[in-house]
């Protein structure tokens, strides 16, 4: 594996890239298959108005306004198709409603499946 000063390329370039994601202006959240969120960037807790580890606490059902049921259907679509792009409606912490445009999509890090949801800029929310 080639080395940048000693530090081998994919750590330099997974570095570079969890820095990038965790002050950029896209909400970015990491879940399990079952929607609980296991890490979220800067974004995310600005947009959502949680800190992050009431976040960790949190599962998908907690700030969609979607149904238990069309909650599993996007996960199905998800597992079956492997990303999905919609547009969420999201309660925050504040009770504010708004709409959202996301992408999800299937990954894996350090050997367990996750599932990454990314938002639009997080300026995008849109209070109905």
């Amino acid at each position: 594996m080639p080395l940048v000063e000693g530090v081998s390329l994919r750590i330099l370039h997974q570095a570079l890239l969890g820095e990038a994601l965790m002050g950029g202006g896209s909400a970015v959240i990491v879940s399990d298959d079952a929607g609980r969120y296991l890490a979220a960037n800067d974004a995310a807790v600005e947009l959502l108005g949680y800190s992050r580890e009431e976040l960790a606490g949190l599962n998908a059902r907690d700030v969609s306004e979607k149904t238990d049921e069309q909650l599993g259907e996007v996960m199905a679509m998800l597992k079956r198709e492997r990303s999905v792009e919609s547009v969420a409606t999201l309660r925050r912490k504040d009770g504010v409603v708004g709409r959202i445009a996301y992408m999800g999509a299937e990954s894996v890090v350090g050997g367990l499946p996750v599932y990454i949801t990314v938002t639009a800029p997080i300026a995008t929310f849109e209070p109905v």
